[in-house]
């Protein structure tokens, strides 16, 4: 029993930090859009090759963490890309948006999940690990 609750605890919380951490990256986007990313266009991080480094940078840092603290990975993409499609239909919105969930989906999910293997691997190969 209490295997299933560290099992959904732990997916939660990979939900939630994702969500959270989109969210945060956009808000850092919007707020340093013309000097940090160019303001060419509408704030969003696919529109400038800047704005997809700072974010992805975010989720891969702490899609690493949450390996380590063996949080879901899944989970955290999930939570990602729930956020990015909040964002996306509450904000300006798109003419292309099928291609921009599957796109942002896509480089969330790989960026997420391989953050959160390199962090559980950490763990594992961690002399101090269980």
């Amino acid at each position: 029993m209490c295997g299933v609750t560290q099992n959904a605890a732990a997916r939660c919380f990979g939900f939630a930090v994702g969500l959270l951490t989109f969210v945060a990256a956009h808000a850092i986007e919007v707020a340093k859009w013309a000097v940090w990313f160019g303001g060419a266009h509408a704030p969003w991080f696919l529109n400038s090759g800047r704005a997809v480094i700072f974010t992805l940078g975010c989720l891969f840092v702490v899609s690493l963490i949450a390996g380590i603290l063996r949080w879901s990975g899944a989970a955290l993409a999930t939570g990602a890309a729930t956020a990015m499609t909040a964002v996306l239909f509450f904000g300006e919105g798109s003419t292309i948006f099928p291609i921009v969930l599957a796109a942002g989906g896509l480089l969330i999910a790989a960026t997420s999940l391989l953050g959160s293997w390199l962090g559980s691997e950490i763990s594992r190969l961690s002399p101090h690990s269980q």
